[in-house]
């Protein structure tokens, strides 16, 4: 083989090998496959991304029903219960009115009562006198325990207009005292009356208070019936009519 031939074949060949290492020193050809261990790779890599990355479905809104308990606005407990029917602190004006109506009624026959008891000719206007006075005060130190329950406060003095009739009494002495202070008793009983049987039949009443005019009523009438009974005795007349003495 010529010489110069042998040369260029080697020069040839170490051309191509230096080559084939460039090649090799710069990693796989673009149009290589990768390694099968370098797919598993990112695919564990993206498998283990997902959980993070992945949407979540909303939940659904709770229904009304869900999250409002059995007490809630339209429950036992909530405000439109309580607007059903008014707490017991807070007093209709009629039932203010019974007990302002009461209270000096019950005060003025008590006052009245204990004139007579001292004043009186008859021993029967007498025991009488101390009877209304007893039944009165026992009455209205009931009601008012029942106004306190209520939080109202009642009149503790009696009217100015009880405080005229005792003078007017005082003035008067024997049969004539008696027969006009037997004319006030009824006289003052009649309306009392009126205004017991109004309370103990409103039903809108607070109970204690419709019972304690249902149960104090009946007494009324009683005295009623007692001062027209002594009036007769005592030679009045009828009770209830109206006295000329000033």
């Amino acid at each position: 083989m010529n010489r110069n031939l042998f040369t260029g074949l080697m020069l040839s060949l170490l051309l191509a090998l230096l080559l084939a290492a460039a090649a090799f020193a710069q990693g796989t050809p673009a149009n290589e496959p990768a390694p099968a261990g370098s797919a598993q790779q990112g695919a564990g890599a993206e498998s283990a991304q997902e959980p993070a990355t992945a949407p979540t479905t909303p939940a659904a809104p709770a229904t009304p029903s869900a999250r409002e308990p059995a007490g809630g606005p339209s429950g036992p407990g909530g405000p439109g219960a309580a607007g059903a029917s008014a707490p017991s602190s807070v007093l209709a004006a009629t039932d203010k009115s019974f007990i302002h109506d009461a209270a000096l009624g019950s005060l003025e026959a008590e006052e009245l009562g204990r004139l007579a008891a001292e004043k009186a000719s008859s021993p029967e206007v007498k025991s009488f006198g101390q009877k209304l006075a007893d039944d009165h005060k026992q009455a209205n130190d009931t009601l008012k325990q029942i106004a306190s329950s209520l939080q109202y406060e009642p009149p503790s003095r009696p009217s100015s207009h009880a405080k005229s009739e005792r003078a007017r009494l005082e003035k008067l002495s024997g049969a004539d005292f008696d027969r006009e202070f037997l004319d006030v008793v009824v006289k003052q009983h009649q309306k009392d009356v009126s205004v017991f049987e109004r309370e103990s039949k409103r039903a809108a009443a607070p109970s204690g208070l419709k019972s304690f005019a249902g149960s104090t009523l009946k007494g009324l009438q009683d005295h009623i019936k007692m001062a027209q009974e002594l009036s007769s005795k005592v030679g009045a007349g009828s009770a209830s009519r109206p006295s000329n003495s000033q």
